[in-house]
């Protein structure tokens, strides 16, 4: 269940949708607890990456907790941004960054939960079936029968699938949005990029 769909998150009118884990329905009582909790509630499964045109995606992130660029978590939910992707590598080992097809290429997110388990110089986890579960395993095999846990990554937790072979293990109604981390994004295309990008980024009005 997104943090942004409990109640009392962020200044919105109502809290970012969760759907019930059996059934896909949307849930209107944002009191349910989280299917990672033994709860019902779940991220809905269109709250994915997807594409508008050749320069520009849309989607849904995680805002960091940390207070730095401007983002404190639970405070940015519903809210908007706009990243641009730009061509820098991490100088802690001259590693990762955007491929160069993805700089230049802007991407619309909309916040829905909260990053607690990243830490470092880090504004946004782009929410993308296939790229790691993180802190919470339990909840996507709960989701989704007949899958385990290591269908949704890989195996691997912080980082997911290194290649789009592995989005054949996914749900099929999460494969296209797994692919489009390899397509669009060009996740580890060409020499170790795209990994971990850096963007300029700027609130917009959410479409």
């Amino acid at each position: 269940k997104p943090s942004c769909a409990w109640p009392g998150r962020g200044n919105v009118i109502k809290p970012t949708r969760s759907c019930d884990a059996r059934t896909g329905e949307v849930l209107w009582d944002p009191s349910v607890h989280s299917v990672c909790m033994g709860g019902m509630a779940a991220t809905c499964t269109d709250q994915k990456p997807f594409v508008y045109n050749s320069s520009l995606s849309m989607g849904f992130a995680a805002a960091a907790v940390s207070g730095r660029h401007g983002l404190s978590g639970d405070a940015n939910c519903g809210q908007c941004f706009e990243l641009k992707f730009v061509d820098r590598v991490h100088s802690s080992g001259n590693w990762g960054g955007a491929d160069a097809d993805l700089v230049g290429k802007r991407m619309i997110v909309q916040v829905t939960n909260i990053g607690f388990d990243v830490t470092g110089d880090h504004s946004f986890d782009l929410q993308i079936p296939g790229a790691g579960q993180g802190a919470f395993t339990s909840g996507c095999a709960a989701q989704f029968a007949g899958h385990s846990s290591g269908d949704f990554d890989c195996n691997n937790r912080y980082g997911g699938c290194d290649s789009k072979d592995g989005c054949a293990k996914l749900p099929a109604e999460l494969r296209e949005a797994c692919e489009w981390r390899y397509d669009w994004f060009h996740w580890l295309n060409h020499a170790g990029k795209t990994n971990n990008p850096y963007v300029d980024f700027r609130r917009v009005r959410c479409p």
